[in-house]
């Protein structure tokens, strides 16, 4: 395996900062020096030869679409998840499991998704291949440039159904589990979020035990949980005093 990144941040997150007002100050994907990367997770070897595709970011990665996260095959990649768009002309393969789950509240993802935090989970590049894209219906959008093209970080859907399928960073996919195809239906735990990020911008209070930052998990303030009563009592950014 001849990555030159062998592991991968937890809790990466693909789209720029590109205002303070819709996101936050901090970098975007996390600094690969902050004390967080020690808790990454190893990257499957699924035997892709070179380094993670447009791992510098932008639209300098020729002929992108024949390397991961798109048309690609590997004898070590074993699919274990299948994701697809609503109409079904975009479908996805993942290896392995997630590397970590989280669920943003963040106003650029609240803007992009019409919801109150998107739910997303984390694969390496090389842990995910496109295996249909019927009537060419892939669609990019950089929310960097603001039109619809490969620029990475840039947000990836259907053209048909319109239906957004993952988000491509410089080293990670943030996929959508609403997309995934599970066995039973049933939701597996890896795919059970981790925290909540960005809860500081949060639009409505979700009491459920799960761990709440204000910014990116690991690297902002711990916030206290309130039940929906205290959330319109109270305001709506008090951290605890924890501190990490």
């Amino acid at each position: 395996m001849s990555h030159e990144l062998s592991r991968v941040t937890a809790n990466a997150h693909p789209q720029l900062d590109s205002r303070e007002d819709e996101h936050s100050s901090t970098q975007h994907p996390p600094p690969e020096d902050h004390p967080a990367k020690s808790k990454s997770k190893p990257i499957p070897d699924t035997d892709w030869p070179g380094p993670v595709p447009s791992k510098q970011g932008g639209d300098t990665e020729r002929d992108f679409l024949n390397k991961p996260p798109y048309n690609w095959t590997s004898d070590e990649f074993a699919p274990k998840y299948v994701s697809e768009c609503w109409c079904g002309n975009i479908v996805f393969e993942f290896h392995g499991d997630p590397v970590d789950a989280k669920l943003c509240h963040c106003r650029h993802c609240q803007h992009l998704h019409g919801a109150p935090f998107q739910w997303a989970v984390i694969f390496p590049k090389t842990s995910v291949r496109m295996t249909k894209n019927e009537d060419n219906s892939l669609h990019f959008f950089s929310t960097a440039k603001r039109s619809d093209e490969h620029y990475v970080p840039c947000k990836v859907s259907c053209d048909q159904c319109r239906s957004p399928i993952f988000d491509e960073g410089r080293n990670t996919v943030l996929a959508y589990p609403s997309s995934f195809k599970f066995k039973d239906g049933k939701v597996p735990p890896d795919f059970q979020p981790t925290a909540h990020i960005f809860y500081s911008q949060r639009v409505m209070e979700i009491h459920d035990g799960v761990p709440k930052w204000s910014g990116h998990k690991g690297q902002s303030e711990l916030m206290q949980e309130l039940t929906a009563e205290e959330g319109r009592l109270g305001p709506r950014a008090a951290p605890t005093s924890q501190v990490v």
